[in-house]
């Protein structure tokens, strides 16, 4: 059953929360709202709520997916992917999926997991360093387990503006919380080291071809350019613009040139392999990055290709993966094992202190329900891209939402509670 309709503004975010089994002395979530137990596709009235919160929060294009049953049962489209050519959103616009990249990259590498190729308190020092790597015995001591579950110490990103910052944690991994892209990175350039195998094939490996989400891709590419949404901004009237910079754009042609020099497709770069085409790249002209210096281009925070933000996809595939985590997935053979699983469904930071605001697992923030638990996930990419991700396994229903304008978060806060009948404290 699919919904399509073209208007103007929208975003959205990521969401979900965990079990009240699986979480020794957390309380519940709060009461289901009257319609918590309906079906979470759209209404006629829910949808004109949808367009209206679009212009609300001047959000040009949005795209849905609703799970019921453990499938993908619904998806919508609406608006716009630029506003300035009005190129329509449909069911295989792409969008920058952001930070729902790392729930995806945590699934591949319990499959490897299963697969032997590593295990989850192997060092990450003892498989690769990276060349701004500083030997120290708390740099040592970073295992895939504190990369999945944020325990590294190591900085979300490393300062935009400190050429000379090194990739060093904070403090004793395995002690405190501290979400980080940067160790996700380091652990994507681990599978790579183990695998020989650029990020794109070998989530096409783990993950994309067993899975049959033939429409992902880890980075900007060519042939799927025109299908991609464009960013934009809220200008001084409250009104979507397209943003100045469309970055992955820009840097993606470039890219391609060097990829197309070496006869070797985007698809199958490493990271080594990324930082070694920045250095022969045709340099940039646009007026924000004219002047950019090489060693930004290479901080893991602008990579193209990245375990930690560079996802691209349709709504409906990401659906497809929320939906393998619930038990009652027609697709039980290509799913991770019911151990690893369970393990990306159980508390493995509690919050706290030095803890996230939610009980997080290794990939997800989780929530209690009263008969098993809700996961999700939020993505943004450089504010303009805003994406979201609920699972709950209590009545194996998701949501994804997806949305290329600045306020998709404000979006996705408002009709989230009304399209799941919930109010999932993921939406606040």
């Amino acid at each position: 059953m699919k919904g399509n309709t073209a208007v103007q503004s929208v975003t959205r975010r990521s969401a979900l929360g965990t079990s009240g089994l699986l979480l020794a002395g957390a309380t519940f979530a709060k009461p289901a709202l009257a319609l918590g137990a309906k079906s979470w596709i759209p209404t006629a009235q829910k949808e004109a709520l949808i367009k209206d919160a679009m212009k609300e929060f001047a959000v040009p294009g949005v795209g849905i997916a609703i799970i019921e049953d453990g499938e993908v049962a619904w998806e919508g489209s609406y608006g716009v992917s630029n506003i300035e050519t009005g190129a329509p959103i449909n069911d295989s616009t792409l969008f920058q999926a952001a930070s729902l990249t790392k729930p995806l990259f945590a699934y591949a590498v319990f499959k490897m997991i299963e697969y032997g190729h590593l295990g989850l308190d192997d060092r990450l020092a003892d498989y690769f360093r990276p060349h701004d790597y500083v030997s120290t015995n708390w740099n040592a001591q970073i295992t895939v387990r504190h990369v999945l579950s944020h325990k590294t110490g190591l900085p979300n990103w490393r300062r935009s503006d400190d050429p000379s910052a090194s990739l060093e944690t904070r403090f004793e991994p395995g002690t405190r919380y501290t979400y980080s892209g940067e160790a996700m990175h380091w652990l994507q350039q681990v599978c790579e080291a183990i695998t020989g195998r650029g990020l794109h094939d070998l989530m096409h490996r783990f993950v994309f071809a067993p899975a049959g989400l033939s429409d992902m891709a880890m980075t900007w590419l060519p042939g799927r350019d025109a299908r991609e949404v464009y960013g934009h901004d809220v200008n001084d009237n409250g009104e979507p613009q397209l943003a100045d910079l469309q970055y992955a754009r820009e840097q993606g042609w470039r890219l391609q040139e060097v990829a197309e020099r070496w006869g070797r497709p985007l698809t199958s770069w490493r990271s080594i392999d990324l930082d070694a085409a920045h250095a022969v790249m045709h340099p940039h002209t646009h007026p924000r990055l004219a002047d950019r210096p090489l060693w930004r281009l290479n901080r893991p925070g602008a990579a193209l290709i990245d375990s930690a933000s560079s996802l691209r996809c349709t709504p409906r595939d990401y659906a497809r993966f929320v939906a393998l985590l619930l038990p009652q997935s027609q697709t039980s053979s290509i799913q991770l094992s019911r151990e690893a699983r369970g393990k990306m469904l159980t508390v493995a930071t509690s919050p706290g202190p030095d803890g996230p605001n939610r009980p997080a697992s290794y990939g997800w923030s989780l929530e209690p329900r009263p008969s098993g638990v809700a996961y999700d996930h939020w993505g943004f990419n450089e504010g303009k891209y805003i994406s979201m991700a609920l699972g709950d396994t209590s009545n194996q229903k998701g949501i994804v939402i997806m949305t290329n304008g600045a306020k998709g978060n404000r979006l996705m806060d408002k009709v989230g509670p009304v399209l799941t009948g919930f109010d999932y404290r993921t939406f606040f």
